[in-house]
């Protein structure tokens, strides 16, 4: 009796074992259920330095968030990356039309519930909340003293209150820190303003009763970043075999104020990447006793920007192109 190969009995089998994969989908396929997503930048990035390849394609957002195309279908979700848009021959920014015209589809601003005069929360509920921002005109038709400002404590939250209304801007970044504090799938709680037809991040001068409070929450959004990104980045260049000091970014008192975000820099770690802050620890400078000369980050660009240059990542880090001598160090502290 004629006997099969064992090589062909094992495909087979093989072939038995694993399932079919479906192909992939057409672009009228998945036009009725394309959606913009709105996510903090980060997670983008994360994603890129975790698996070493590129993710969805984004845009970014007001500089802290960026926004992406999903094929939200009742199968799943789907994100869409550069191949995808290769195979359908097909623009993002083109499709990103399509993708607001679909989110708008699914309701306006009677979907929002009133907390109280000028706060308003979303009550879709559908894993989009956030991404509402990217249709400003439904945001502007509710009742608001001021600007509308977002803030995104998590995906099937979206609060909205006015810029020029104290008390609610108070009510929102206080809601955002208790999901930050309680959702595991809270975003980052930073909140945007739309002026001059874009978003962008909202800012308050030093005297305005919600400062402290939006300062903590921008500190703790650099604070988990930072730290995720030092864990890829270390694992990345320890699998390289790449000797990168990657320098913590913390948060704490230093001698120029209760809480500020400082981080450390020796010249005996070698190559090192340093994290946007407050204020730089240097470790040894002539005449001062290690650690104890903290110097304004504002201070290090200015006078060594002809050395520092930045990795080109998100948050960006920052590596010097040679050392620093002596008596450069020894200049950042007059």
């Amino acid at each position: 009796m004629w006997k099969i190969p064992f090589q062909r009995q094992l495909d087979r089998v093989r072939a038995f074992l694993t399932p079919a994969r479906p192909e992939p989908p057409t672009l009228q396929q998945v036009l009725p259920w394309l959606v913009p997503k709105v996510r903090p930048r980060f997670d983008y990035e994360a994603l890129t330095l975790r698996t070493g390849r590129p993710g969805p394609v984004y845009r970014p957002l007001a500089g802290i968030f960026a926004v992406s195309l999903v094929v939200d279908a009742p199968e799943g979700e789907l994100d869409v990356g550069p191949a995808d848009l290769e195979r359908w021959n097909a623009d993002f920014d083109i499709l990103m039309q399509k993708a607001r015209t679909n989110l708008l589809a699914r309701g306006g601003e009677e979907r929002f519930t009133s907390l109280g005069p000028g706060r308003f929360r979303s009550d879709w509920q559908d894993n989009l909340d956030g991404s509402r921002v990217l249709l400003p005109g439904i945001l502007r038709r509710l009742p608001l003293r001021g600007d509308p400002v977002a803030v995104l404590p998590n995906r099937d939250t979206l609060l909205v209150v006015g810029s020029e209304d104290p008390a609610g801007l108070e009510w929102a970044l206080a809601g955002a820190m208790a999901f930050l504090n309680e959702d595991p799938r809270s975003l980052n709680g930073c909140p945007l303003r739309f002026r001059d037809y874009q978003w962008q991040p909202f800012q308050a001068r030093a005297e305005h009763p919600v400062c402290p409070l939006l300062q903590r929450i921008g500190r703790r959004r650099l604070l988990e970043e930072y730290a995720n990104q030092k864990a890829l980045l270390d694992w990345r260049h320890g699998m390289a075999g790449k000797a990168i000091t990657v320098a913590p970014f913390q948060v704490g008192p230093t001698p120029r104020g209760p809480e500020r975000s400082f981080t450390m820099w020796s010249q005996e770690a070698g190559e090192s990447w340093l994290p946007q802050v407050d204020l730089v620890r240097l470790s040894w400078v002539l005449h001062r006793e290690p650690g104890q000369a903290w110097v304004p980050w504002a201070r290090l660009q200015e006078r060594l920007s002809h050395l520092l240059e930045p990795v080109g990542l998100f948050p960006e880090r920052y590596r010097f192109k040679e050392l620093p001598d002596p008596r450069m160090l020894e200049s950042l502290l007059g």
